[in-house]
């Protein structure tokens, strides 16, 4: 097994600029612009390994690769991008054997999309508007490429690839789910076995289901609970938000049968 490794880091100000300079780029030029290396990018200091040049140029062939069964250079339509992000997810994260605490910087992210691959992250989120500090592009939470690592080192690939972005978002990005993988895979996995069978949207009922969640945090560790708990827990919860969501004439035609 090969040991994990660290990534370039691009500091905050140099990505700001680069994301200044890419906007508004044809994605064509931005693959000639992408390079390996940066002069100012540096490293997580005591890491023993260092990706070699040859796994990064490795790893954009493969997001490359991806991209173009989803059509790239044009640009995606909402299912194409779906599907790159599904598809990418778990080619990434196994590819990139990073080290989990230097995925939680947000240069490296920054490097990867702003150096490494801005053809692809400016293909998959145009800085349509011009903003700094783009979070789609810089490396926080939501960029283009830390967020799909994230759902797959919380979830597991087979959960991450199930879920839907906006389910994913409802529990990685609120801290007192997503912070623990064993929390955030039993959430993920009650609401798959119960809220795709509900007849009501399944998006809605895990936002519903997070939400009380996150209100029981405020008094319980939700991470002490064991796995049969956490499962009981949230089967209550999940089946109590497929109540909330369905429709009055639903409710009572349920109550019927």
């Amino acid at each position: 097994m090969s040991p994990l490794q660290v990534y370039p880091r691009l500091p905050a100000h140099v990505a700001e600029q680069r994301l200044a300079a890419h906007t508004g780029q044809a994605v064509e030029d931005l693959r000639r612009l992408s390079a390996t290396t940066d002069l100012r990018a540096s490293w997580y200091p005591t890491a023993p390994y260092r990706v070699a040049e040859n796994d990064l140029r490795t790893l954009q062939e493969t997001v490359r690769a991806i991209s173009a069964e989803a059509g790239w250079p044009a640009p995606p339509t909402k299912t194409k991008g779906t599907a790159f992000d599904r598809k990418l997810a778990p080619a990434l994260y196994r590819q990139m054997a990073i080290v989990p605490a230097d995925a939680a910087s947000e240069d490296v992210w920054s490097f990867l999309s702003l150096v490494l691959l801005p053809d692809i992250a400016f293909w998959r989120w145009p800085n349509e508007q011009r903003r700094p500090g783009y979070e789609r592009i810089i490396g926080r939470p939501r960029n283009v490429f830390r967020r799909l690592w994230t759902r797959i080192h919380s979830l597991g690939e087979d959960l991450g690839a199930q879920l839907y972005e906006d389910e994913a978002v409802a529990i990685l990005e609120r801290p007192t789910l997503g912070a623990h993988p064993r929390v955030a895979r039993a959430i993920a996995q009650g609401h798959l076995g119960m809220a795709g069978e509900s007849g009501t949207a399944r998006t809605e009922i895990l936002r519903i289901t997070a939400r009380r969640l996150r209100r029981l945090a405020v008094v319980v560790s939700l991470e002490t609970l064991d796995d049969a708990q956490l499962a009981d827990l949230v089967e209550r919860y999940t089946k109590e938000a497929i109540d909330q969501s369905r429709s009055p004439t639903d409710q009572v035609l349920s109550r019927g049968s």
